[in-house]
């Protein structure tokens, strides 16, 4: 799969507004890849993933960077005394004491100064680079499918690292090309304070080599989990003045299974969860029916999986 292909893919599936931005360190000596170009005024990393994210394709040396921490945070110039000491997250009010500054830049993830001459930034579809990593800007329902995606097929959770400190750059980008794990983060103060990322995005970073890998994932997700979690199909039916003071409900669901929808499928045994409902011969067919309808707790997960809709669910 190319990478507009992939792109597609992934904007189709996740329905993203915003291109996946292709991020790449370019080592000392390191050819310049086609097509990027540099900006007219320098530039903050975070800007630079927002301005990619449009649609341009960036080439930026140590001059167009102008967050000197987060350029000394992915190696492309020293760190300066002043970064390095802490002094001035405690000038921005951003933490209590140097001890805090100090163990907060001691535990983030850094490359030594002059391993890297530039950083290259393209929306993925227009990539003419392979890229170190993708980093996603995504609402959190997005989040949760690349995650699961991530998750799809080894079962695994996940332990991010992060903070609201040197996001882009040092959650983003280092983080993820050292332990190519994704990572996620919701920004930091510079990107928060100079781009354009909204209240409602975070970001997520994923290792160039998973990205086929979750692309397929989240195509096979595709197929049945994430339309039906979009269509909300477990929502109980709307009831009406629920301002109104009622009797006091006694908890019991009554089920209703409509025998003329019913073609005895299986999938509302299958899916309860409880063993509320089971199969059970009428007229020579199978039909659903529910003998321990006590045990239901109302999670109306028979009735949204019924390709017919012949599950009504009443809570008394």
């Amino acid at each position: 799969m190319n990478y507009r292909e992939l792109a597609t893919t992934l904007t189709t599936i996740l329905t993203l507004r915003w291109s996946p931005v292709a991020v790449k360190l370019l080592k000392p000596g390191e050819e310049v890849p086609e097509h990027v170009y540099e900006p007219s005024v320098p530039l903050r990393h975070c800007q630079a993933i927002t301005i990619a994210r449009r649609g341009n394709s960036l080439y930026m040396p140590p001059r167009k960077h102008a967050c000197p921490d987060g350029a000394a945070i992915m190696g492309l110039i020293p760190m300066s005394p002043k970064l390095r000491s802490g002094e001035l997250y405690l000038l921005f009010k951003k933490l209590p004491t140097l001890a805090c500054a100090r163990k907060m830049i001691a535990t983030r993830q850094e490359f030594a100064a002059g391993t890297y001459a530039a950083t290259v930034l393209a929306p993925l579809e227009d990539a003419g680079f392979e890229p170190d990593v993708v980093i996603f800007t995504l609402y959190p329902e997005q989040l949760m499918w690349l995650c699961c995606a991530a998750s799809y097929s080894t079962g695994e959770r996940h332990a991010f690292h992060t903070s609201g400190y040197n996001s882009t750059c040092a959650d983003l980008t280092v983080q993820v090309m050292k332990n190519q794990k994704m990572n996620i983060s919701f920004g930091c103060y510079g990107a928060r304070a100079i781009s354009e990322i909204s209240d409602f995005e975070a970001y997520v970073s994923v290792p160039f080599q998973e990205l086929g890998t979750l692309a397929d994932a989240l195509a096979k997700l595709a197929a049945k989990s994430i339309p039906e979690a979009r269509r909300k199909i477990y929502m109980p039916p709307v009831i009406d003045k629920v301002s109104v003071p009622g009797p006091a409900s006694a908890g019991t669901v009554a089920i209703r299974i409509d025998a003329d929808r019913c073609t005895g499928c299986g999938l509302c045994e299958a899916f309860c969860p409880e063993a509320v409902l089971q199969l059970v011969a009428d007229g020579g067919q199978q039909k659903a029916s529910a003998p321990a309808a006590e045990k239901c707790c109302a999670c109306y997960t028979c009735a949204g999986q019924c390709p017919q809709k012949a599950i009504q669910l009443t809570v008394r």
